[in-house]
């Protein structure tokens, strides 16, 4: 199945981010009522897969200088202040993170044709998450999680469409789509499984497409459901969307306090780690309603 040319030119790496223009931005801008800010990530704790994949590693986190050091003498306060300093250790989809364009790609092409090949040990060459800068765009907002858990799984597209129509915001082109599945509840409470998620269906695609978001993201592990049912691919909706047509996937947002305003939309920005050659990058997502 070869990829899909960019609609962007030959050259093109960022894909559908290229959709968020000014009018996008102040789009965004116009949901604003309330000044009222919220972070949609979760925790980071050392020790912890979180909520990802088994695959992933659990953070490590480790303090290189502390109180103690100075508490037994081994350094001393000097120039009036003693200080602290830590580093981190996770994977780049380990968190609530963003997929790069170079994350998938299907019979060894990825968004626009280039090779996956030129996805190597030293990184991306193409397509990395170094290819696009903040986004700051409108956001429109679907729950299927409810107070009762996680959705019933999949998310088909009449649902999905009838749910956008039900906020009554029209999507417009350089959008964002944040979808509660009610996942992450379930994560929290214990009873969640990485490897079984409720989520999008791969039928979802074409009118996530046909309506010009840029970014999808949702409260789950891979935004689509997880077993895909597609006998041929584990990610349709991966496939779908980043390869073929450059629409970036967001992951494990954290979206139980966004939801109990009941906002159709808000003001979203996402600013990923300027990683060269990264294949994602954590995040930290903040609605502003």
């Amino acid at each position: 199945m070869n990829a899909l040319p960019s609609r962007w030119g030959a050259a093109d790496e960022a894909g559908a981010y290229n959709l968020i223009d000014p009018a996008a931005t102040l789009r965004g801008v116009a949901t604003v009522k309330e000044g009222r800010v919220m972070s949609l990530a979760v925790p980071i704790s050392a020790g912890s897969r979180g909520p990802a994949v088994p695959t992933r590693a659990p953070v490590q986190h480790f303090m290189i200088r502390d109180g103690g050091d100075y508490c037994s003498g081994g350094l001393s306060e000097r120039a009036g202040f003693g200080f602290s300093d830590d580093v981190i250790m996770l994977p780049t989809h380990g968190t609530t993170h963003i997929d790069a364009l170079a994350h998938v790609w299907r019979d060894g092409r990825m968004y626009n044709g280039f090779e996956a090949a030129q996805v190597s040990s030293r990184g991306a060459a193409r397509c990395g998450i170094d290819k696009i800068g903040p986004i700051v765009t409108r956001a429109l907002v679907v729950d299927f999680g409810g107070e009762g858990g996680p959705a019933i799984k999949p998310i088909r597209v009449h649902a999905l469409e009838k749910a956008v129509e039900y906020g009554g915001v029209e999507p417009r082109s350089g959008d964002a789509l944040l979808v509660r599945t009610g996942w992450m509840t379930a994560f929290k409470a214990g009873r969640a499984d990485t490897l079984n998620s409720c989520g999008l269906h791969s039928d979802c695609a074409d009118w996530i497409i046909e309506n010009g978001f840029a970014l999808v993201a949702a409260d789950n592990v891979a935004v689509e459901v997880l077993p895909s049912g597609d006998p041929d691919c584990a990610v349709p909706l991966h496939i779908r969307l980043i390869r073929d047509h450059g629409v970036y996937l967001a992951e494990l947002l954290d979206l139980d306090e966004l939801v109990r305003f009941k906002r159709p939309a808000c003001l979203l920005m996402i600013s990923p780690l300027r990683i060269e050659g990264g294949v994602g990058s954590p995040i930290n997502p903040v609605a502003i309603l």
